[in-house]
């Protein structure tokens, strides 16, 4: 078992493990993001390659890459071992009676199958190609995005999945059938084109069906289930996460078809949240990617009323917004059809700017000459202007509509008394004080300096040998952390000092606190610097202070021979000195 871990270690990068998952970027000898474990908004979360963990130095998580997909995917640890063995492309030994699957690997082995169904039901499907064909989605598009098609059969799914010899309440629990009140079961998705549903990591966790013709509801979406949470995953995120990653932008649509509508016209970070409004939990996931996100919901009064929404939840996750326009009627998947992709890059070019968005909103929902309900909701949105020159440009556009005042200039200035106004009553609740990540200690105060490098030395892998041999030496660590970790390493590995980087054999120190001292030690920035002269150096000016004090020692019980034989073994000037000091 020992071997089969220290195996996965070997062959899987922790840092594209979690970068499945948070947006990393390199700092220093790790790396660095947002940490997914709570709600951060300055990058407090740090992945080593060398080491193999993670850390979080605002809210504590900790671990390596057992722990990581423990926590992450609320699984044991037996069935992380499963996970990341198949990643790694490890067989497991199995040890006693054979073990069957995990419950997780037999839910995921039932999604892969439905998966297999709904592909091989759309390349005989005549309706669901037609369907697609129709819609202008090519052959390209289908097999990238893995469309499928449900027919419409009331028992084809499950029929197929007994078949593959899945328990039909584990079935059920997926939402890929459900039970009728007789007992019997039938298919959840009928007659409909299937959209695979997979979340930021790969792994298939739902699906969605759409008409192909009139009827309600025109869209079915798998509920939550133990695989999936619909308000934490979006709808293309595993397709757009390098570009998310290269240019820090999101661009949020409705739905399946304005996301591949997008892909297709070259914006590739497209992304739909699925069967529900977007909401807190999306707006987090966003914020560790990107920086900014470009609304492009539909034209019609639903999907501007959604995406002011939306605006107001992703401002408050501190993301730059803008939304997108598109022409009466349109959305990204007709837009396409109609201009072609252009058409689609230019409307997420284009996107204006939240307070703009509103004011515009607003003037076409209401009339500037009702005192009593336009302008309290026009001085209300102007409050929230991020600039003087953003409300000042408004305040020009406005002033020339405000009732009752005809000159432009004292309009203007009536307006901006109102705003201001508004923004102190907005502030008149003390605001919650931001927490500040607190700063990461990298120096290590509890080690001499000549201990730091040289147990820093053994954490690197040029000098390790001799770090070794140096601890090896009776008496070269003086302070209680050095000496203890010291005497840890010795007996963590009797046979030797261990080979390649500290994320092989960092685990067989037992005790979690002697190997977050090493990892400290480790990340010393001196240490960059080591060569062997220094080092030379270092355990000379150690072994010096050691015979320093053996002198100390014998002087205060009166061993005088035994002190001269001892100096007779340092340099001469050194033994001079002492001489001079009896």
């Amino acid at each position: 078992m020992a071997d089969e871990r220290d195996e996965i270690r070997a062959r899987i990068n922790i840092v594209q493990l979690v970068g499945q998952r948070v947006s990393l970027k390199k700092a220093g000898k790790d790396w660095k993001g947002l940490c997914p474990f709570h709600d951060d908004k300055t990058p407090s979360f740090t992945v080593s390659e060398r080491n193999g963990n993670y850390r979080c130095w605002s809210c504590g998580e900790h671990g390596d890459m057992f722990t990581w997909v423990m926590k992450t995917q609320n699984v044991e640890f037996p069935e992380a071992l499963e996970i990341l063995a198949e990643q790694a492309g490890v067989e497991l030994t199995r040890r006693g009676p054979v073990v069957s699957k995990s419950e997780r690997a037999q839910q995921r082995t039932a999604m892969d199958d439905a998966l297999q169904f709904f592909q091989e039901q759309l390349s005989k499907s005549g309706p669901g190609k037609e369907y697609l064909e129709r819609r202008g989605i090519d052959a390209e598009s289908v097999k990238s995005w893995e469309l499928g098609y449900a027919p419409d059969i009331g028992e084809a799914l499950v029929q197929h999945l007994k078949r593959k010899g899945h328990p039909m309440d584990e079935c059920k629990a997926l939402f890929l059938i459900d039970q009728r009140t007789d007992g019997s079961y039938y298919d959840k998705f009928r007659g409909r084109l299937i959209f695979p549903i997979r979340d930021e990591r790969g792994d298939l966790v739902a699906f969605g069906g759409r008409l192909l013709g009139d009827g309600n509801p025109k869209y079915i979406n798998s509920s939550d289930t133990p695989l999936y949470r619909k308000s934490r995953v979006l709808y293309g995120m595993y397709r757009a996460k390098d570009a998310l990653n290269a240019t820090r932008r999101a661009v949020l649509t409705e739905g399946y078809l304005d996301v591949i509508a997008c892909q297709r016209a070259g914006v590739t970070g497209a992304l739909a949240s699925l069967g529900t409004a977007l909401s807190e939990d999306h707006a987090k996931l966003l914020r560790r990617w990107v920086d900014e996100v470009v609304i492009l919901y539909d034209s019609d009064a639903a999907g501007q009323k959604a995406a002011e929404r939306a605006i107001d939840i992703l401002g408050a996750e501190g993301l730059a917004v803008r939304i997108a326009l598109m022409p009466e009627g349109d959305d990204p998947d007709t837009l396409l059809k109609k201009e072609g992709p252009g058409a689609v890059l230019r409307s997420v070019e284009q996107g204006q700017p939240p307070l703009d968005f509103k004011i515009a909103r607003l003037l076409e929902k209401g009339n500037p000459n009702d005192k009593e309900k336009f302008w309290p909701a026009a001085i209300e949105i102007l409050a929230t202007a991020p600039s003087d020159m953003e409300l000042q440009r408004h305040l020009v556009h406005l002033a020339a509509m405000y009732p009752g005042i005809p000159e432009p200039l004292l309009a203007q200035a009536s307006l901006r008394r109102e705003v201001l106004a508004r923004r102190r009553r907005d502030r008149g609740a003390p605001a919650a004080r931001p927490r500040v990540s607190p700063p990461v200690i990298r120096a290590v105060s509890e080690l001499l300096p000549a201990e730091t490098m040289i147990l820093g030395a053994f954490v690197g892998e040029t000098f390790r040998s001799f770090a070794w041999s140096v601890m090896q030496e009776s008496g070269m660590f003086t302070s209680h952390a050095g000496s203890g970790l010291a005497a840890v390493l010795l007996s963590s590995f009797p046979d030797g000092p261990p080979e390649g980087e500290p994320k092989l054999w960092l685990h067989l120190i037992e005790e979690e606190s002697d190997r977050d001292l090493l990892i400290r030690i480790g990340d010393d920035p001196r240490l960059d610097r080591l060569d062997q002269k220094f080092l030379d150096d270092t355990v000379a000016k150690m072994r010096k202070a050691q015979e320093t004090r053996k002198l100390g020692e014998l002087k205060n019980t009166g061993q005088s021979s035994e002190i001269l034989k001892r100096l007779k073994q340092l340099k001469p000037s050194y033994e001079k000195e002492k001489i001079d000091e009896m």
